[in-house]
């Protein structure tokens, strides 16, 4: 589950938290650790993420004199970027150090909730139902086309809810051909997208996923941004 506020999103379900996490991975991106009570910024990485017992391995922090308050059980919280999307999450715990060939890491459980920054200039519009908007995904990797509702969208992304779950489950990273059906507006978009997060929502039996565009052409850009502009005059009405 994603509650916003203005322009922060705070994430609550294990599956969209799980994404990001996957994500930081992929990407490689570094970790800032800070311990509660001190204002010294440590480094780490993401080193895996388990969605199902709901943990992720962080490597060893450094300068060194980290990894005793992590050991130690110190409450820390983390921030990392991904494109430009800063992430924050806090109240961490390690809950056990281990270590392998390659050094030392710590077990860390998934936080409570995680704080999502989007980007100022990505303004989510609400779309509404009587649109008729739909988002269809094709992947040569995958049997089953996914197609669902589109939520919202930006100028960088889309947020869509898939009927039931999809087996093989989405991965982080994962990249579709989509095509972005707007039938009030018989308008279709041909593009590509990249999963960001995904959560299946067992209550409404419905799959969440929130996704970017990559690479769109300039003239699809064109008119994404249009559309936005235009949802985003409606709702002020």
């Amino acid at each position: 589950m994603a509650i916003n506020d203005s322009t922060d999103r705070y994430y609550f379900g294990a599956g969209d938290i799980f994404g990001v996490l996957r994500a930081l991975q992929i990407e490689r991106s570094t970790v800032n650790v800070q311990f509660e009570n001190g204002a010294q910024l440590y480094n780490t990485m993401v080193l895996d993420a388990n969605l199902k017992d709901r943990y992720f391995l962080l490597d060893e922090v450094t300068p060194r004199d980290g990894h005793r308050k992590v050991d130690e059980g110190t409450t820390f919280s983390l921030r990392a970027s991904i494109n430009g999307i800063k992430v924050h999450a806090k109240d961490l715990k390690s809950s056990r150090t281990l270590s392998n060939e390659s050094g030392i890491y710590y077990v860390i459980p998934f936080p409570a909730k995680l704080l999502y920054l989007q980007r100022r200039d990505a303004f989510r519009a609400y779309v509404p139902g009587s649109m008729m908007a739909v988002a269809e995904y094709r992947s040569a990797e995958r049997e089953d086309m996914p197609h669902g509702r589109i939520m919202n969208m930006s100028a960088t992304g889309i947020r869509v809810a898939f009927p039931g779950g999809i087996k093989p489950e989405l991965q982080a990273k994962e990249r579709f051909e989509a095509v972005i059906k707007i039938q009030a507006q018989e308008q279709n978009l041909e593009c590509q997208i990249e999963i960001v997060y995904y959560e299946y929502s067992r209550d409404r039996d419905l799959t969440i996923c929130g996704c970017r565009f990559v690479d769109l052409h300039r003239n699809t850009q064109m008119i994404i941004n249009r559309l936005v502009t235009f949802l985003q005059r409606e709702s002020m009405a």
